[in-house]
């Protein structure tokens, strides 16, 4: 946990940098504007898109550009490494716009994946957890103030919905869940991880979807369940088709973000899912 490669991970996971470039001119009138945080922005080392802010750490492989890539879609891409709900609304750096500044009336499809830093998610995976392992684990010491931070990002998140569809009223909302990170083994490149804590840190991401999945719903958006599909590609997968990265990071340097692999699968996910809706041919 104190090594310095995880030290150097953690960093970047928490897209230390300040520095900031130009963003990339998007087309007037972008129909598909991607809102969200690392989860949705960011292949860590691989593909980085200089045009972006660089605290962003934005892809150009990412999940949004796939889709919009797929479905020949003008895209207005948001998304930020580190973003929380506030961010929305907020610049969250020099050089970085609120996300909702791209939102309006011309906007036909938004997709949203943001809630993990609102909760904490990276400090009580790598402060508890990763921490823990060698004093027993979290899983036998539940912290209840986990699920109190997931369960806690409801309000503020459904707010969002709400906003979007104030802010682009003619469009449809796309929320994708977090995908499958372990199950209930480990494997080397988790540097020590207890099974019951991988088993344990699931369970929490699988709350958090809860917690955004049933705020869609009340809200008129899509739900896009990542599980299923991804339930054979965690961090303990082959390299080769693993969605996210371990703690041993090889692909993006990254623990616990998406490779190019998971990005290609959860956007052929919401490709499936926009398309489906009926949205692009209204």
């Amino acid at each position: 946990m104190k090594s310095l490669l995880l030290a150097g991970a953690v960093a970047l996971m928490l897209s230390a940098s300040t520095h900031t470039v130009a963003q990339a001119e998007v087309p007037p009138g972008a129909t598909y504007v991607a809102l969200g945080d690392s989860g949705a922005a960011t292949t860590g080392a691989v593909d980085l898109d200089r045009t972006a802010p660089l605290r962003c750490v934005r892809s150009t492989s990412n999940a949004p550009k796939l889709v919009a890539d797929r479905l020949g879609l003008a895209l207005d891409d948001r998304t930020c490494s580190s973003a929380k709900i506030p961010d929305l609304y907020s610049s969250q750096g020099a050089g970085i716009d609120p996300q909702f500044d791209a939102l309006g009336p011309a906007t036909r499809i938004v997709t949203l994946h943001m809630g993990a830093n609102d909760a904490d998610m990276t400090e009580f995976i790598l402060g508890h957890c990763h921490a823990g392992a060698l004093s027993g684990g979290c899983a036998a010491e539940a912290d209840p103030e986990w699920d109190n931070k997931i369960d806690a990002i409801a309000p503020a998140y459904a707010a969002a919905l709400a906003d979007i569809t104030r802010r682009a009223p003619e469009a449809t909302v796309f929320v994708d869940g977090w995908p499958t990170y372990l199950t209930n083994t480990s494997c080397p490149a988790m540097l020590g991880l207890l099974p019951a804590d991988a088993a344990y840190i699931q369970s929490k991401f699988e709350r958090l979807n809860t917690v955004v999945a049933r705020a869609a719903a009340d809200h008129g958006a899509v739900y896009i369940d990542t599980v299923a599909a991804s339930r054979e590609f965690g961090m303990c997968a082959d390299p080769a088709v693993r969605w996210f990265d371990p703690i041993l990071a090889d692909q993006t340097l990254l623990p616990y973000h998406p490779t190019l692999a998971g990005h290609r699968g959860v956007a052929d996910l919401i490709v499936a899912a926009v398309e489906s809706s009926g949205v692009l041919t209204r």
